[in-house]
């Protein structure tokens, strides 16, 4: 039989799709399941409730569809209704999130006939009394395999879950192995990790610990990549830094951020995240949503670390950056509109707005850009006695208190100091600067004069990001 499955059953990219939750019944007892039948009222929702969910996205023009649960195999006949009408909807990939335990030749060939594409399986781990014990059911090892090979078999289209615990982050490579040499037909591997929702809320000791999964991650690629397996970050997943830096094609929360961010229908999971201290000065902020809430509760964000740290406009190595961002310079005077083109099509993860003045009617504008990050370059003097720059930053920091981390713009401050007159005025200023929602102050200058106060400064906000840099870049010069 060809290792190779019609192109059709494949899709081109892995961003969320429409997801519909059949029933929320299982017939295994998987001791991390982050939706367990238990938390929830109704198990399985009328089926002419689901079935207006499918004419609604249908209606609207969505063309992929995940059938999930629980375990959507344990209703046969309702599952293949559900494809055949999102099928006849228009719907081109459809895809079957399951354990595969009761799936068999018969009933593979009847998902594929109703129009099942893909099939997204949790085979946990390759050891088999590993993935009965994550399963929490004795013999479903061997009764996954079977399914797995049974719509393999009928040209469905098949992408492993391995749930990554404890117990099993330290054999990633020797999964991906396994699945090389005993399903060669399957091409992709989504590698989800326990996260600390759910059940797993009760048995934290099978949360991973990411210092060892940043270590182990590097060699599992190396052997995905020698057999040609799909390797993919989804959003149950891991924070970037967590091993997936230099491989951001993979990672499904890159895609939802460059194309628009988390508005598939369905998506629930939105606000789980959230980043710490060590993300404000990632350079992949925009890109990664962070960590689970409890994660920075009972590992205290331990093992996430910016794998690059954000560059300023104003520092001198930020042309060297290996991952590069876009600066746009207003004009000297500040009076230039904000909606700038380039603010509009940019496409890297940084996008700096470096300016010397704000305007609140203006600032605002921003908010429907790609911009990033502002840096606001002055002086402490200028700064106090600017208004409205201060209400900007105010009305700015406002604006996007409520938005997801990656989403928000933050603004960066930087103070230079030539003359003591300045110098004098840097803790006041500084100290301003915070209360009003800047994400960080620089201190610039040259002068010996700074040596006697930036400790002080420094001191004064606390455990918020300030620091002294003795050079700098000097203003640019248009043109």
């Amino acid at each position: 039989m060809n290792d190779e499955l019609p192109l059709q059953s494949q899709e081109e990219n892995h961003r969320t799709k429409a997801l519909l939750r059949l029933t929320m019944a299982c017939n295994e007892k998987c001791p991390f399941c982050n939706v367990p039948v238990e938390d929830y009222e109704v198990r399985t929702p009328p089926l002419s409730d689901l079935e207006a969910l499918i004419d609604q996205w249908t209606e609207a023009g969505e063309q992929t569809l995940t059938i999930s649960g629980g375990e959507p195999t344990l209703y046969k006949k309702k599952l293949l209704s559900l494809v055949e009408r999102a099928k006849a909807g228009g719907m081109h990939f459809i895809e079957v999130q399951t354990n595969a335990t009761l799936i068999d030749e018969e009933f593979a060939q009847a998902l594929r006939h109703s129009g099942v594409t893909s099939a997204f399986v949790s085979l946990l781990s390759h050891i088999p009394e590993l993935h009965d014990e994550l399963a929490g059911m004795e013999g479903a090892f061997d009764l996954c395999l079977r399914g797995i090979d049974a719509l393999l078999d009928n040209q469905i289209r098949v992408a492993l879950n391995p749930v990554t615990a404890t117990q099993t982050q330290e054999c990633i490579g020797d999964y991906v192995h396994f699945v090389a040499k005993r399903l060669p037909r399957v091409r992709s591997v989504s590698l989800s990790a326990v996260q600390p929702h759910g059940r797993a809320a009760h048995n934290l000791h099978l949360l991973p610990d990411y210092n060892v999964l940043r270590e182990v991650l590097p060699e599992a690629m190396d052997i995905a990549k020698a057999h040609n397996i799909e390797l993919l970050n989804p959003y149950c997943g891991l924070p970037l830094c967590v091993g997936w830096s230099d491989d951001l094609e993979h990672c499904v929360e890159v895609f939802e951020a460059e194309r628009g961010g988390f508005n598939t229908p369905g998506l629930r999971n939105l606000g789980n995240k959230t980043q710490g201290e060590a993300c404000t000065r990632c350079v992949l902020r925009t890109r990664c949503g962070g960590a689970w809430h409890a994660y920075w509760d009972v590992r205290a964000g331990s093992g996430l670390k910016a794998p690059q740290t954000l560059l300023f406009p104003w520092d001198e190595q930020e042309a060297k950056s290996p991952i590069p961002s876009l600066t746009i310079i207003q004009d000297e005077d500040g009076t230039s509109d904000l909606n700038h083109p380039k603010l509009e099509g940019a496409e890297t993860p940084n996008v700096w707005l470096w300016c010397r003045t704000l305007q609140k009617e203006k600032v605002r504008s921003l908010l429907s850009t790609r911009c990033t990050d502002i840096a606001l370059d002055t002086t402490p003097s200028a700064f106090l006695q600017d208004r409205d720059t201060l209400k900007a930053v105010r009305q700015l920091a406002r604006d996007v208190s409520g938005w997801q981390p990656q989403h928000r713009i933050l603004i960066w401050i930087a103070f230079r100091a030539e003359n003591l007159a300045e110098v004098r005025l840097l803790e006041k200023a500084g100290s301003l600067a915070f209360a009003l929602g800047a994400s960080g102050v620089r201190l610039l200058g040259n002068s010996p004069a700074m040596a006697g106060v930036v400790h002080s400064v420094v001191a004064a906000s606390g455990k918020k990001d300030c620091s002294f840099t003795p050079s700098y870049v000097d203003w640019p010069t248009k043109d």
